[in-house]
């Protein structure tokens, strides 16, 4: 009898033993793939840091896939391959620009830190991301901002998707939980940082990949946001 206490007490530590080192091991945080990242080309996806999205959270957070827009010898753009998450381009309605939009303050801070765990972050440059005004509609876009995390803008969008219908994109089961607006073909609408028709809106793609250069409201609600990036992707 005393035997058999003996090896029921050794086996329920070994358990424990095990789901303690599961639980750290499940805890540690990703180192990403440099050799992966470099051998992508531009138009291929790849995947990078985690975020809610299939809007189960008992799953746990899941692996954000990112489009490749450019790719240079130490760098490259990566935009999220779905729309994240629903946010307004900014809480504050009247004579906003990027630099002191929400939206900005949003992707720098919450959406950076939720993520991407340390090591990942040491991978994200530091941009130069400059204030163009709206081409079509001369409206004035602020100053040039220095961001981890940022929207593209209407020239941006215009080069990297020049095919027709490039630019749609479909939000994950999160995003649209969050109210984002899902047009019949099932995509979404997402920002741009470019100004609209003025300085109280944002330039947006609509759901057929078009660029809205008059764009909507800044305080709409219901629209998605597909953050971008440069990797540094030096040794």
């Amino acid at each position: 009898m005393k035997r058999k206490r003996i090896v029921t007490y050794l086996l329920a530590l070994a358990m424990l033993l095990c789901l303690t080192g599961c639980k750290e091991e499940k805890s540690k945080p990703k180192r990403p793939n440099m050799d992966t990242l470099r051998a992508a080309e531009v138009g291929s996806y790849i995947y990078f840091g985690e975020y809610e999205q299939d809007n189960d959270e008992s799953t746990g957070k899941e692996a954000i896939e990112w489009l490749v827009l450019d790719s240079q010898e130490d760098k490259m753009l990566v935009i999220s391959r779905y729309a994240l998450d629903c946010q307004p381009y900014s809480t504050n309605p009247k004579d906003v620009s990027w630099e002191t939009c929400t939206l900005r303050s949003w992707l720098n801070k919450t959406f950076y830190e939720t993520a991407f765990v340390p090591e990942e972050q040491n991978n994200i440059m530091d941009s130069l991301v400059t204030a163009v005004s709206n081409p079509y509609y001369e409206t004035p876009a602020g100053n040039d901002t220095m961001d981890k995390v940022f929207l593209l803008s209407i020239d941006e969008t215009n080069l990297y998707f020049t095919d027709d219908n490039t630019g749609a994109c479909q939000g994950t089961p999160y995003c649209y939980a969050q109210d984002a607006y899902k047009a019949d073909n099932g995509n979404c609408w997402w920002w741009l940082r470019s100004p609209g028709l003025d300085t109280a809106s944002a330039a947006i793609v609509d759901g057929d990949g078009d660029v809205r250069p008059y764009g909507r409201d800044v305080s709409h609600v219901d629209s998605a946001v597909r953050p971008a990036m440069w990797i540094d992707l030096k040794p």
